[in-house]
């Protein structure tokens, strides 16, 4: 009896070093959407997809097969440019028209349509995919920070883990997405997770929707429908006594692993395929990126910061203010080498952005609640 209870207070005692662990997934919800839009029916034959119509036997009238069709996506950030990621396969039924559902930092259902992220209303009128040659993985430019609307934070691109290898097979991973709709009421929404773990290293097979040999990392459960394209996590724990950002402790950052692609060996109960998320970087290099002189402005319209952006990372710092229009540390970024200071809205400082070799990477990761 003495034996347990000894191990019961270690225990707590153990985890009351960690911030609520709940909290941190919940900071990434508004990154998560709900992709749906009526698509046509499709099956594969001899690896090509085709569609699947109908024809009256007298009129030869061609009626389309069309369901609703749901996925999940993403939102994520790379400097200044934000882009939607999800499945390739859910990217197909997508149009500027269809309909995307998540939940605002403010905690509320939005519900618009892809075309509408952006406020230059001819930019998505037509959807540029940028697709991997084989993995199933579709990426769309929303455009600048500027050109978007505000009420999400994304994943930033750091997040995503850079090696070909498959996670520890004793770590926690968290699936978060909408299976079969699921997590959405006509007032509310709100993305469902799964806790898994790998149960593979990378391996090579065929993609379920179009034959093509892709590396894919498996994992314990079966995926559900309307997970596809949603993003697969492994979420440290923060604790208690780290660096605070505006009062509040930086969270440490979480590694993308990949994206949800499907569900194999069915008919024995099923494991999950996940896309690598070195994958998605592959991708993400040829997508589009801003280019040139930016400049950011405080809320009342007075001078913040300036800077030169290439590949859509920080180039070169040119000015740093404070609200009060005086100058303020800006870091000695110059041709894509040295440091970047980074302030909030408020003046305080944010971070210490380092850039060398074409990457930058930030020194603190907070999530405020206005990004």
């Amino acid at each position: 009896m003495k034996f347990t209870f000894i191990i019961i207070l270690w225990s707590s005692l153990g985890h009351s070093q960690f911030i609520n662990n709940d909290d941190d997934l919940r900071d990434y919800f508004s990154s998560v959407l709900l992709l749906s839009d009526q698509g046509l029916k499709t099956i594969q034959i001899q690896g090509e997809q085709f569609e699947v119509l109908y024809r009256k036997p007298w009129t030869d009238e061609i009626i389309e097969n069309k369901t609703l069709q749901m996925g999940t996506g993403f939102l994520l950030s790379r400097g200044i440019d934000v882009y939607l990621v999800t499945a390739e396969h859910v990217a197909r039924i997508l149009k500027p028209t269809s309909q995307v559902k998540y939940k605002g930092v403010d905690g509320k259902k939005k519900e618009i349509e892809i075309q509408e992220f952006s406020s230059n209303k001819s930019y998505l009128a037509k959807l540029n995919w940028v697709r991997h040659p084989k993995a199933d993985i579709a990426i769309l430019h929303l455009g600048t920070f500027d050109d978007i609307i505000k009420d999400f934070v994304p994943f930033d691109y750091e997040f995503i883990s850079e090696t070909l290898v498959a996670p520890n097979r004793f770590n926690n991973l968290t699936i978060i997405g909408f299976p079969l709709g699921l997590g959405v009421t006509p007032t509310d929404i709100s993305p469902i997770t799964r806790s898994t773990r790998t149960a593979s290293d990378i391996v090579y097979f065929r993609r379920f929707d179009n034959g093509i040999v892709n590396p894919f990392i498996i994992l314990d459960d079966p995926s559900i429908g309307g997970f596809s394209g949603g993003p697969v996590l492994e979420i440290r724990r923060t604790p208690i006594n780290s660096p605070k950002v505006g009062g509040q402790v930086a969270k440490i950052a979480p590694t993308l692993v990949g994206l949800v692609h499907g569900t194999i060996a069915q008919n024995e109960g099923g494991f999950a395929a996940i896309v690598p998320g070195s994958q998605i970087l592959e991708t993400l290099q040829s997508a589009p990126k801003y280019n040139g002189e930016y400049t950011f402005y405080y809320p009342d319209g007075s001078l913040w910061s300036k800077r030169i952006y290439k590949d859509g990372l920080p180039w070169t710092v040119l000015s740093n203010f404070n609200r009060k229009g005086e100058p303020q540390e800006k870091g000695d970024l110059n041709e894509g080498e040295g440091t970047l200071y980074v302030w909030n809205e408020k003046s305080t400082f944010y971070e210490v952005i380092r850039c060398t070799k074409g990457k930058c990477s930030g020194g603190v990761y907070g999530f405020p609640k206005k990004k």
